[in-house]
């Protein structure tokens, strides 16, 4: 079975939003080079960057619940490109870090929502095949950014922000060009008004963290997120350490790149049949065994083939986990639960990067990869004992998700 025109349309939409959209590296270039910040004050920046994508998770998962996931995204990418346009005009600290806080909050928002809006125009039985296809759009657009963002930052500074902006309002149009969403499924207290609405909203954030095996999984994925976070902050510091030259470490994290592209769209057909947890299992294995092995490496051939274990770990669980959290969301709720779920693995930015590398520099990079072998071999082991807790087995109960669309409504219902 095909995939509907609904899903490319995401595709392309959220792959050309990612090509676009400014990475924090170069957001940091552009502030330092042009004078606007003192080297100070780019670690509060960033960290305002940061928070903005912890709090996209839980706030985006919950709005598109609300009121739909593909009004969400489409009515975020204009304020986006907004925001974006602000950064090429803004010369004060206080605007700028105010700036990066809301961006950072945009550039992830969309994240639960397009993996609602999934869910909403493909079969149950087809999440998983969609989810790693979108997944591969995603790092294509995440591989090629730096490499955009690095040739507009010598052309013309300006022109990053334009970009973003642009890529923004194509995302909201390609999507504004999907069916609309289905009614929300909310109870009659729902329509009482705005307190109510607001309390009803706070009680949805905090329902994934109810049931015993989300609790479970939720902090399991933020132990995780820790051992492969490393990969944006200790692992290209460990390699130039141990002597590799900037060309190698790029070789390194492309090899990372290509393998995530290819081996993505193979997962759900590899890994699906087995139990829910059982991908899981592998994933926390690879990752632990992956970044482990760093310990012996000291050259680039031994870099490389660790990287290729803990990729293999990196593409199971990215599609796996969606779909653990998705079989295990209430109907209407899957915005929120995927939220969740983002909410616990951007947390580990805050937390994981910045210990990883206290670590390196207080006992050494070795310290540090067996440190991370020994965590994440920790969370495969909790992972393994999920089924032991209430909420793990699905299907109890006859299905009342909402309506799929059928594929004449894919071309013909109104917006």
């Amino acid at each position: 079975m095909t995939l509907p025109k609904a899903f490319w349309l995401l595709w392309c939409g959220q792959t050309v939003s990612r090509l676009g959209t400014l990475a924090p590296a170069f957001l940091v270039l552009y502030l330092e080079d042009n004078g606007l910040v003192a080297p100070g004050t780019t670690p509060l920046v960033v960290g305002l960057f940061g928070a903005g994508v912890v709090l996209s998770g839980l706030v985006g998962g919950v709005v598109a619940d609300l009121i739909g996931p593909r009004r969400t995204i489409v009515a975020a990418q204009p304020v986006a490109a907004t925001m974006a346009l602000l950064f090429a005009l803004a010369d004060h600290v206080v605007v700028l870090c105010a700036l990066s806080l809301i961006t950072g909050f945009l550039s992830s928002v969309d994240r639960p929502a397009g993996a609602g809006l999934i869910s909403s125009i493909v079969p149950k039985e087809q999440f998983s095949k969609a989810y790693s296809l979108f997944l591969v759009g995603f790092n294509i657009g995440m591989s090629l950014s730096p490499v955009l963002s690095g040739f507009l930052l010598e052309v013309s500074p300006t022109a990053l922000f334009i970009v973003w902006a642009a890529s923004s309002l194509i995302y909201a149009a390609l999507v504004f060009a999907v069916p609309a969403d289905p009614p929300p499924v909310r109870d009659s207290g729902r329509t009482a008004g705005i307190p109510t609405l607001l309390r009803s909203a706070a009680r949805d954030i905090a329902e994934p963290f109810r049931t015993p095996v989300l609790v479970g999984f939720l902090l399991l994925t933020f132990l995780l997120a820790c051992v492969y976070l490393q990969v944006n902050s200790a692992f290209p510091l460990g390699m130039r350490d141990a002597g590799l030259t900037s060309g190698n470490i790029g070789f390194v994290l492309a090899v990372n790149a290509v393998l995530s592209i290819v081996l993505l769209p193979l997962v759900p057909r590899l890994v699906g049949s087995m139990r829910a947890h059982v991908p899981l299992i592998l994933a926390a294995l690879f990752m632990a065994l992956g970044f482990g092995s760093n310990v012996f490496a000291h050259s680039m051939i031994a870099f490389t083939l660790a990287t290729v274990v803990w990729t293999l770990g990196e593409v199971i669980w990215a599609p796996m986990s969606a779909t653990f959290i998705a079989d295990r969301a209430p109907a209407g709720r899957i915005g929120t639960y995927q939220g969740s779920y983002f909410f616990a693995w951007n947390a580990a930015f805050v937390v994981g990067g910045p210990a990883g590398l206290a670590l390196a520099h207080s006992s050494g990079y070795p310290a540090l990869w067996m440190s991370v072998l020994g965590l994440g071999l920790a969370v495969a082991l909790g992972f393994a004992l999920l089924p032991r807790l209430a909420g793990f087995t699905t299907g109890a109960g006859p299905e009342t998700t909402p309506p799929k669309p059928t594929e004449e409504n894919l071309t013909t219902e109104t917006r």
